[in-house]
């Protein structure tokens, strides 16, 4: 026996730690990989690399607003029943379009008549523009939330927002799933350590030049796709003896729900995107047409007072009603007013988003992460071989004075 040890290479007890090294590497560069770089990096099409989330952007971004318009987000219950009654933020613009008109009664539409008019009625037409504004921006709202499903296209802002800007899908993944990254990393080195020790007693007994490289693609393939079964594998608790086995990623669904909600309405469903959907093309149309109609029985309002007769005639009126819808059509929808008060609803996102999502099956839950490994889930595997390979070359005919 003592012979034995006496007349092995010592360079033999670094094959478990060599190991180690390619199960840890190959997983690490697996993760880097999926995320970076955003952009291609080489001589297109062949030589070089893209990240596999920034590379299959739109058709992951598809399947991920399809996911938060069909299972996530119920727009109609979002928007259709906010509460106004005690809204600070709606009597803040309430006053403020109410100034605006009354600004236009002292100085455009009875400029002769405003300041001889009494203070009663200066005070009758004061209470009469908050409350005609307060009824107006309130049936916006209202009517808005109501047709909200016919102009808010949840999955066209989801998919813009991740079209623009390629890193934040990858974001979006680090952000619900770092432990789960870390996890494939970490794992490599504990199954490449678990897998050399194996590969070390193999070694001793059949040193053959062609052991190592096989042993170091297997190392780099299994442990990638190990890490990567671990996280979605299995769906359902798993009782195998005094264990309770489960994707790391499933089980950790209510933690997750709170994080992608968190993520989710901070970078994708902002206020400002959805005030850019609300205020471009055909919402802009739809948007500007229930505006337009609430204007026009606000104008009717004032046409029919009798005290505001006594102060503007018809013909100022008539005017100032076509130059308020021209002005309409030409406003920045989105900056303050009735829109951006619609579109403010962060919170209700959050809450529909975390309850949503923490409410999906197993199966549904995993279909959150899985397609960003899926497709080219065998490119990280193979990859981890073929770099196991390399390292197993390389201990033959350094370590071991081998060759090919």
């Amino acid at each position: 026996m003592s012979e034995f040890f006496s007349d092995l290479n010592p360079f033999v007890l670094c094959i478990p730690l060599i190991s180690a090294f390619i199960g840890w590497f190959t997983n690490w560069l697996a993760v880097k990989a999926t995320l970076y770089p955003v952009e291609f990096i080489g001589i297109p099409p062949i030589f070089g690399w893209q990240g596999l989330v920034p590379k299959n952007t739109e058709e992951m971004s598809k399947n991920f607003s399809v996911l938060i318009r069909d299972k996530l987000i119920d727009v109609e219950k979002i928007f259709s029943d906010i509460e106004h009654d005690e809204n600070e933020e709606l009597d803040k613009l309430v006053d403020e379009i109410a100034e605006k008109v009354l600004e236009e009664f002292s100085t455009n539409l009875a400029a002769d008549k405003w300041d001889r008019a009494s203070d009663k009625l200066k005070n009758y037409i004061e209470k009469l523009v908050r409350r005609n504004v307060r009824t107006v921006v309130e049936e916006i709202l209202k009517r808005m939330g109501r047709e909200a499903k016919d102009f808010m296209d949840i999955r066209s802002i989801v998919e813009e927002a991740m079209m623009v800007d390629r890193g934040l899908l990858g974001r979006v993944m680090v952000e619900i799933a770092n432990p789960e990254f870390k996890f494939i990393e970490l794992s490599g080195l504990w199954f490449g350590l678990f897998f050399g020790f194996c590969q070390m007693l193999i070694w001793i007994s059949y040193p053959a030049s062609w052991v190592l490289p096989a042993a170091g693609f297997f190392v780099g393939a299994a442990t990638n796709w190990m890490a990567l079964t671990l996280i979605f594998e299995p769906r359902e608790p798993k009782k195998i003896g005094p264990f309770v086995l489960q994707g790391l990623f499933i089980k950790r669904q209510t933690e997750v729900a709170e994080k992608f909600a968190d993520v989710i309405v901070g970078d994708v469903l902002t206020g400002d995107n959805l005030i850019k959907h609300l205020t471009e093309g055909s919402s802009r149309d739809a948007v500007l047409e229930i505006i337009e109609s609430q204007v026009d029985t606000s104008m009717k309002e004032y046409e029919r007072d009798t005290m505001v007769a006594m102060l503007v005639s018809k013909e100022k009126l008539a005017e100032a009603k076509r130059d308020l819808k021209v002005r309409v059509q030409d406003a920045d929808l989105g900056e303050g007013g009735p829109v951006q008060a619609f579109a403010d609803q962060s919170e209700r996102i959050h809450a529909q988003l975390k309850d949503n999502l923490h409410a999906l099956d197993a199966d549904e839950f995993g279909g959150v992460l899985r397609p960003v490994f899926q497709k080219d889930e065998w490119k990280l595997v193979v990859a981890g071989g073929v770099i196991g390979i390399g390292i197993g070359v390389l201990q033959v005919v350094y370590l071991f004075g081998g060759s090919f």
